[in-house]
């Protein structure tokens, strides 16, 4: 099969979930080259809540629901099966203060947002919870390449100790030595090489960079953040490995819709029989649309 082809299968695709989903042109550009689908990100504009804009009677679309990790310098990792469970905890960020005169009250926004998520590895065993783990402390694999190569660096660079003793001529000279030891040790901490080279500073990604941008991806939504903790429950009675990880969330993209055959509109009055469906065509129960 010729590129081109691949290329505009992905682009038919895209276009079938935009039109399920409506985009911008200029947002539909932007997912394509990103090489993500998102559902569109609905805004309030001072005639209703986000929620508000989602049409009922949408194409539908057959699709297996899974949750997709993006690790950085790994790539694209996707669970062997969804969680249990998934709680999303939002909380906002106010002090109450009881005074003479009543309650003070300060607002200060939001709080992270926290996923704890939990589950059983199913089939995937000790296997599976082992592909969790490193996604859990990926940050720590993902530096042992930087760390080497910063190894390798520093070993190539005059001893910092010995820079600070130079010498200057046939004696050793302490404040020719400092003012030397200095210069190099400022070099060498900014990346040159020697006197000859031009002063490029090394750009490295950090311990906590790589842990701050672990994202999620699940149905629509987009989580970027940072894992807490991980609890492994082993169990006798049926062998299986049940987890617990603690996912903290410091940014939210995308926007979540209906996924169900029989879901109706939350919108577009109360519920009841005659309802509009979120979705067109048969609405039957375990029928594929």
């Amino acid at each position: 099969m010729a590129i081109s082809d691949i290329i505009s299968g992905v682009n038919q695709s895209i276009d079938a979930l935009n039109r399920t989903n409506p985009l911008s042109q200029t947002a539909q550009s932007q997912f394509k080259a990103d090489g993500f689908a998102l559902p569109a990100s609905f805004s309030a504009d001072g005639t209703g809540l986000p929620s508000s804009k989602v049409a009922s009677y949408r194409d539908s679309q057959l699709k297996r629901n899974i949750i997709t990790w993006f690790v950085p310098e790994f790539g694209i990792v996707r669970m062997y099966v969804n969680p249990s469970s998934i709680s999303y905890i939002h909380k906002k960020a106010i002090d109450k203060a009881r005074t003479k005169g009543g309650y003070t009250l300060q607002y200060w926004g939001e709080e992270l947002s926290q996923l704890n998520i939990a589950g059983t590895t199913g089939g995937a065993g000790i296997e599976g919870i082992n592909v969790l783990y490193e996604i859990y402390r990926a940050e720590q694999y993902a530096f042992d390449g930087t760390a080497l190569s910063l190894a390798a660096n520093n070993a190539s660079q005059p001893n910092l100790l010995n820079s600070l003793i130079g010498n200057t001529g046939d004696s050793p000279s302490l404040l020719g030595g400092i003012v030397g030891g200095v210069s190099g040790s400022i070099s060498t901490l900014l990346g040159q090489d020697s006197p000859n080279t031009a002063l490029v500073a090394n750009s490295i990604n950090s311990l906590a960079q790589l842990a701050f941008t672990v994202e999620m991806y699940y149905n629509g939504w987009v989580y970027r953040g940072f894992f807490e903790n991980m609890t492994i429950n082993e169990k006798a009675d049926n062998f299986l490995l049940e987890y617990n990880m603690v996912f903290t969330v410091t940014q939210r993209r995308g926007y979540r819709l209906n996924y169900f055959p029989w879901s109706k509109s939350a919108v577009d009055g109360p519920s009841q029989y005659t309802s509009p469906q979120s979705f067109s065509g048969s609405v039957t129960p375990g029928t594929n649309l």
